[in-house]
């Protein structure tokens, strides 16, 4: 009973329903005990009874390593119902439901930087919209719209169950190869994300990136009336594929560069970002005018190549929301002289990506509960410590800027989960604020 299995529950009862709940974790399970839900319990339980069971996103829900409770629910053949199902179950039987518009982004990086520019964009344009799902509220805890637009943050644990889900604009950033311990495979998860297009209808759109091998492949699987919905796009060859409708053909154009300075959206990463965030605007018919005078006054989210000090030594940057190797990369390209601090739970073994993106590296502080696989990675190539701990790495990195000769960029870009000593990457980047706060403070 997380976040969302509050809300849903909280939501779900409201409507008049009756709610069992359960959650491994004893304390928080004891947490409802005297509430208006009842506790699942196994013995004599009467499945049939059960509309649907609702599956908080972590839980996973396939395979020999399903939840116990799943396994029982299919055996049972009780309807399985994801978040985002429930949600388009609400929108079908919404009185709203003819002036409510759904954008659901998902894909490995960039999400919530997309999906706040949307909404920024819209807001600017004073355009009724809510922000909700990963990032911001969850869905069933949100302001229920009248009119306007729902912007979603959606993950593939999200898609993996869903069957009904169908946004207005649905959008696949990247892939990358990242929660493989639940997938087992880039195919696997490539084809969760492909989820998001299965109920596209006439007057719904599509957009994805294509320069990933997988959802390349995986695209072509979806029916025709489908992939004629969906924009292609190639930012390697820089340009996009759209059906013509009218002339019933595919046409093919140039990515023409949006010419936007922001240095809150800088490097080729977030040039990819912009693109799909004036590609879904335009399709909502906002003028690219108003687009752009928007997007210039984006002011970027915290921990993703957020700056946190320029002082005459170094820039420091916080990009602790990098949770793997692949969002390790744009930090990586967009920066000189860089002091690195880097580690935790890697989740994959495919560091050797980085080999094209680190000879702007200096040094390297890795932190976290084990040194490997970066540390066999990085002393081969540059000057490397293992030093556990934030807080030292911190004052390390300090010291080796404040003696060098060369401007320098202190990135705090760790390229793995922070389980291992932080409760989440927020956590972890306000920490290292905080750390460079004192550390710059008492050097003054």
């Amino acid at each position: 009973m997380g976040v969302t299995g509050k809300s849903i529950a909280a939501s779900l009862y409201k409507s008049g329903s009756n709610i069992f709940y359960w959650d491994d974790n004893v304390i928080i399970k004891n947490k409802f005990r005297d509430s208006k839900y009842r506790i699942y319990k196994n013995k004599n339980f009467y499945w049939k009874k059960i509309d649907f069971l609702v599956v908080s996103p972590g839980i996973k829900t396939k395979g020999v390593n399903a939840h116990k409770i799943v396994k029982l629910a299919k055996k049972n053949e009780c309807r399985i119902v994801s978040e985002i199902d429930l949600f388009q179950e609400y929108l079908e039987h919404c009185r709203y439901k003819n002036r409510i518009k759904v954008i659901a982004i998902t894909g490995t990086n960039g999400k919530s930087t997309v999906v706040t520019l949307i909404n920024h964009i819209l807001r600017r344009n004073k355009i009724p919209c809510s922000l909700v799902g990963n990032i911001g509220k969850s869905i069933f805890s949100s302001k229920e719209l009248k009119k306007g637009i729902y912007i979603l943050e959606i993950s593939s644990f999200q898609l993996e169950n869903s069957r009904l889900f169908a946004p207005d604009y649905a959008c696949i950033l990247n892939l990358g190869s990242d929660h493989m311990d639940r997938h087992k495979s880039l195919k696997r998860y490539a084809n969760d994300k492909l989820r998001i297009f299965n109920n596209l209808s006439l007057n719904q759109h599509g957009i994805i990136n294509e320069n990933h091998k997988e959802l390349k492949l995986g695209k072509r699987n979806l029916p025709e009336f489908i992939r004629k919905r969906i924009i292609s796009v190639d930012f390697k060859k820089n340009y996009f594929l759209h059906f013509n409708h009218s002339k019933q053909a595919l046409t093919k154009r140039k990515i023409v560069n949006s010419g936007i300075i922001n240095p809150y959206l800088s490097g080729d990463h977030n040039r990819e970002n912009i693109f799909f965030a004036i590609k879904i605007s335009e399709l909502l018919r906002i003028k690219h005018s108003r687009i752009v005078n928007a997007i210039k006054t984006f002011k970027g989210l915290e921990h993703r190549q957020e700056i946190v000090h320029s002082g005459s030594k170094a820039l420091i940057v916080n990009d602790s929301k990098a949770t793997n190797f692949e969002s390790l990369i744009p930090a990586l390209k967009n920066y000189k002289n860089i002091y690195l601090i880097c580690g935790g739970l890697p989740k994959n073994k495919n560091i050797e990506i980085l080999n094209k993106n680190i000879n702007q590296l200096v040094m390297v502080f890795i932190i976290g509960s084990n040194q490997e696989p970066f540390f066999n990675y990085f002393n081969k190539r540059v000057e490397t410590y293992y030093v556990k701990n934030l807080s030292k790495a911190v004052k390390m990195v300090l010291s080796q800027v404040k003696d060098s000769k060369s401007y320098g960029t202190v990135l705090f870009s760790p390229g793995a989960a922070s389980f291992d000593q932080f409760k989440n990457f927020e956590e972890r980047g306000n920490q290292f604020k905080k750390l460079i706060k004192s550390n710059t403070k008492n050097a003054r």
